[in-house]
């Protein structure tokens, strides 16, 4: 039966906007606001090239793994069936840890990872195939070994070098200076799409506005963003509390969703991120399947305005506490239906601009149900959020929905229509997100008609096939 169901969702979804005049991500209108983002590490995505194993010990996570540029180019198609658009990938500069974060050279490749030639072809490859690229630079605490530590005309650059750590004056002018020349001189020699800014503790906003200004002029488009708050002028906006909002509202069923009803187009959605603990750990501390947790949090997040954020392995509910355990080897020997539901979902979003960026009315939000209208001029979605521990009724009027419409099902295959007084009832059960769209009333549902014709036609097969191989079986013991 779950062929069925998901025969039947992909036929909708596939056919669903074969008459709309929509864009899909399109160049000329590039926007951070069209794309979903999937972060990794480099060292902990997939091991392809051997050659550049040096002291990789897949037993101490805390040592280098194997994963290289290589391997990302093996694996991008996950990442592009999935429908994510923009893969962040970490530092890639020479580094002592495998996260990236102890720079040692920003002018060297760090070479566990590959080959700048390697580097450079995985964003080629990236970008044949629609994707983009973005790499993490950190503004501060490298290795006490950074090439910037031994020049003496630079001591007045550092403020300390204690536990291993280099820490930067990033109030020093020539440091300022310095930082940004090497992030404008990187995204000039690689054709990278973005670059995500960390360690900006002490970061001055008048520095951090000048490199964002300074990186942007090398082209069109540079995204560039922090996980981190800051009053800079980043393309989106993170913060953490509605970080820990979106975590708690579905770590269980029935908790708060207030603190998530009113998402804006440049917020940036996410449940965790890799310098925190997994999403996975918190539901399962509530004694919760986490899959379950995961899909109905990720159904949120791509169906309301904002950019939507993954981190990797969360696709195939990777747990962890410590950043040793939230940074396992990615393993893609795994069940493909919460896969599948995350390709399904973004398929929408990115089918859909109005899904991306269009306007957002809340009709209901309490404790884990929330209903909401998104829309446009050029189309219209309720998006039904049932998290909660029961089966949810909402009567929605002519005024919300329209006159003579038709509510079509994306994910259950319901097919709503007015009741004798105008109203449309939608009942969804426990645990569930659904995405309804808005059409003129047009009596057949042709595609859902055909899907089901499909989807029983198999079924009908497989059930023929196991009834004769069934009647052999007894033939053949009774011949014995």
């Amino acid at each position: 039966m779950k062929l069925k169901k998901w025969l039947v969702t992909g036929l909708l979804i596939s056919g669903l906007w074969v008459t709309t005049t929509q864009t899909t991500n399109a160049e000329e209108n590039a926007s951070i606001h069209n794309e979903s983002i999937y972060d990794l590490y480099v060292d902990r995505y997939f091991n392809k090239v051997i050659s550049n194993d040096y002291d990789v010990n897949a037993k101490d996570p805390n040592a280098f793994a194997g994963g290289d540029f290589v391997g990302i180019i093996d694996k991008m198609a996950h990442i592009k069936d999935m429908g994510f658009t923009t893969i962040s990938i970490g530092p890639v500069f020479a580094t002592e840890t495998y996260d990236g974060k102890r720079i040692l050279d920003f002018n060297e490749i760090e070479k566990r990872f590959g080959t700048p030639e390697e580097f450079q072809k995985l964003i080629d490859e990236a970008h044949k195939q629609n994707l983009k690229i973005m790499i993490e630079f950190p503004l501060n605490n490298y290795s006490v070994n950074h090439v910037w530590n031994v020049d003496n005309e630079k001591k007045d650059w550092i403020i300390s070098t204690e536990n291993g750590v280099l820490q930067l004056d990033l109030s020093n002018d020539e440091v300022q200076k310095a930082l940004t020349e090497e992030v404008v001189s990187f995204a000039s020699k690689y054709e990278i799409d973005g670059v995500k800014l960390s360690e900006l503790d002490t970061a001055p906003t008048a520095f951090i506005n000048e490199i964002i200004a300074s990186v942007k002029e090398v082209r069109d488009p540079m995204y560039v963003i922090a996980l981190e708050e800051s009053d800079a002028d980043f393309d989106v906006k993170y913060s953490e509390e509605l970080q820990v909002n979106f975590r708690d509202a579905f770590k269980n069923t029935d908790y708060p969703t207030a603190g998530i009803g009113s998402t804006n187009y440049n917020d940036l959605l996410m449940i965790d991120d890799l310098t925190t603990e997994r999403f996975t750990y918190y539901s399962a501390l509530e004694n919760m399947f986490p899959p379950t947790r995961i899909r109905t949090a990720i159904g949120a997040m791509l169906t309301m305005p904002g950019v939507p954020y993954m981190t990797y392995g969360t696709e195939i509910a990777m747990n962890g506490q410590t950043p040793q355990e939230s940074h396992q080897v990615m393993n893609f020997r795994v069940d493909e239906e919460l896969i599948e539901y995350i390709k399904d979902i973004n398929s929408i979003r990115n089918k859909s601009e109005t899904m991306r960026s269009g306007k957002m009315e809340v009709l209901k939000n309490e404790n884990g149900y929330m209903v909401y209208k998104r829309y446009s001029e050029d189309e219209t979605f309720i998006v039904v959020v049932n998290n909660t521990s029961g089966t949810q009724r909402i009567d929605l009027s002519s005024d919300v929905v329209g006159e003579d419409k038709e509510l079509r099902g994306l994910f259950e295959s319901d097919l709503i229509r007015p009741s004798d007084d105008g109203t449309y009832r939608l009942v969804m059960d426990r645990e569930i997100v659904e995405v309804f769209q808005v059409t003129d009333r047009k009596g057949l549902n042709t595609s859902y008609i055909i899907a089901m014709a499909v989807a029983y036609l198999l079924f009908i097969v497989f059930l023929v096939v196991v009834w004769k191989k069934g009647k052999q079986r007894r033939r053949d013991a009774d011949n014995k």
